[in-house]
């Protein structure tokens, strides 16, 4: 079954509901210029309360917490990491292999999640897969999301899935941009990801889950829709 993402959470009643969903990882963003963006404090009370939370199918999973930080300084990625007790560290900027084994050198147990932008004018398997290559020992999984100019992440807009045909099979990739209740099957069917991350297609408005669209989500993706 596809690992699920649910990002840009913003409000704590969403995030148990969305665990309640069966959601595996709720995303916060903690830095860049985002209508999603969150402040570490606030990421930390959702937190707290989410942890006292249990999936319905099996109370023994417990879901996990990934925030997203964009060409951030070290010292407050770890900073911040270690507050809220993150699980997955999301690094969506242009962040260098170093600086990802800088953090697994502080931290071994932090899953990173690096953030390869698609651009379908200029994208091909060939060229993907070389940056992936780059990262490859410093990075856990891969997260591709579309290209936009000064946007790193969150613009609601697809790819052509056919350029990550295949990706799957020896990356870890997770699979963002544009994912909707409506797309996601088809989606996981091309690329055959490890997981997808969703967000801005979700929401009533940014930074407010759509309960319904999100349940409708999570179900496409795991095949359960009639």
């Amino acid at each position: 079954m596809v690992w699920v993402k649910i990002c840009g959470i913003t409000r704590k009643d969403d995030a148990l509901k969305i665990i309640n969903l069966g959601a595996d990882a709720l995303g916060f963003v903690l830095s860049a210029e985002s209508a999603r963006k969150i402040e570490p404090g606030k990421a930390e009370e959702i937190i707290i309360a989410a942890k006292g939370a249990s999936a319905p199918v099996d109370n023994s999973i417990k879901p996990s917490f990934a925030g997203v930080f964009v060409n951030e300084d070290l010292n407050k990625v770890l900073e911040i990491s270690e507050k809220l007790g993150l699980d997955y560290i999301q690094l969506s900027g242009d962040e260098s292999p170093d600086f990802l084994k800088q953090i697994k050198k502080y931290n071994k147990g932090y899953k990173l999640i690096k953030l390869i932008r698609v651009r379908d004018d200029s994208s091909s398997f060939e060229s993907l897969k070389k940056q992936m290559l780059e990262f490859k020992k410093a990075a856990d999984f891969f997260l591709l999301d579309t290209y936009k100019k000064n946007i790193y992440g969150g613009t609601g807009k697809s790819f052509n899935w056919e350029l990550a045909g295949g990706l799957g099979r020896d990356f870890p990739v997770i699979l963002a941009g544009g994912l909707d209740c409506e797309n996601v099957a088809d989606a996981i069917r091309i690329v055959r990801p490890f997981g997808i991350d969703a967000s801005t297609r979700l929401e009533e408005s940014p930074g407010k889950k759509d309960m319904q669209k999100v349940e409708k989500f999570i179900e496409n993706a795991a095949g359960k829709a009639g």
